[in-house]
């Protein structure tokens, strides 16, 4: 008796599993797949398809050899309005928008909120980026390796990790991560973590992180961590003790775009009698400025600090020779 029961929880786990799964993708999965990702046989994966079926009631769809839940099936209306709706459906697009490989949780939250959502315009948008999420390749490596930075956030547990910086220079440290946060800027995603070798709270690339490995100890973020304060004085996600003055001058030419620009909270900006608009601004770090300043050209000429007005002269000067008869 106690064998048949120990099998009937089996199954119940497993054709629990192959709801979610489905649930999750939009392009449906094979039978070999469901066979794989369940560790039973393909014959077993077809009964398990059909206990969904015929004995749950699911509305189960095959089509060019996979597998989906069908329209016909109904889940719970999410209560948002069309302004929540929209706002969930932009902040998923610039998730969508870091990722350049696959990545399972993100297509399996774009499917169900595209199912969920009472906004037909919204889940529709929500089902094009799915379908464009899940022709993406896969990186299992990296994958892996962001789960467990993800594990160690989730359960505050300390990663040994093998991180490799702007420079090319690898080490490994311990990371105790606090946050992690996305940067449109450079379509980027950081985890914010106390570090064991500098002892301070610092951001590192997650697509930096070459290895990871989560430790069993755990650990406590402060009370007082908020991650708006931290980067308040960022340009985007870098920190500094000593932030830098910039002083930046835009051609008369550029009027138009400065004004419309989205600008750091310190931004002082001014028009000239010569037409020309000064800005003046303090931020952690010029360096993480520099690709922002470069994309306008000729359009803006760097008066403070030496070293960004020194960075940028030179790459327009490299670059020019690019284009020299």
């Amino acid at each position: 008796m106690p064998e048949s029961y120990y099998e009937a929880g089996e199954k119940f786990s497993r054709v629990f599993q192959l709801l979610v799964r489905l649930s999750e993708t939009q392009t449906g999965l094979t039978t070999q797949q469901i066979a794989d990702e369940l560790e039973v046989t393909r014959r077993t994966a077809q009964r398990y398809i059909a206990t969904l079926r015929d004995s749950v009631g699911i509305d189960i769809e095959e089509s060019g050899g996979r597998w989906r839940i069908g329209g016909g099936t109904r889940l719970p209306a999410l209560q948002l309005d069309r302004y929540q709706a929209t706002q969930l459906l932009i902040a998923l697009r610039l998730l969508h928008q870091l990722r350049t490989e696959q990545d399972p949780a993100l297509i399996g939250a774009l499917a169900q909120l595209a199912r969920a959502l009472r906004v037909q315009l919204v889940s529709r948008y929500l089902e094009r980026t799915l379908q464009h999420a899940e022709h993406r390749p896969v990186n299992q490596q990296r994958l892996a390796m962001e789960r467990k930075i993800i594990d160690a956030f989730v359960e505050s547990r300390s990663v040994e990790v093998r991180y490799v910086d702007a420079s090319g220079h690898e080490s490994r440290r311990v990371l105790q991560p606090y946050f992690l946060e996305p940067s449109a800027e450079g379509r980027h995603l950081y985890v914010f973590a106390r570090d064991s070798l500098s002892k301070e709270v610092r951001s590192f690339r997650l697509d930096r992180i070459t290895d990871a490995r989560v430790l069993p100890e755990t650990f406590e973020v402060p009370a007082d961590f908020d991650i708006d304060t931290l980067i308040s004085g960022s340009w985007g996600v870098w920190q500094s003790e000593t932030p830098d003055d910039v002083v930046l001058m835009f051609t008369e030419e550029a009027a138009r775009w400065v004004w419309e620009a989205r600008w750091h909270p310190t931004a002082r900006i001014e028009q000239l009698t010569d037409g020309r608009i000064q800005v003046r601004l303090q931020v952690a770090s010029e360096q993480e400025m520099r690709p922002w300043v470069l994309r306008w050209g000729p359009l803006v000429e760097v008066v403070e600090p030496p070293s960004l007005r020194h960075f940028i002269a030179d790459a327009h000067r490299r670059a020019a020779a690019l284009y020299r008869e």
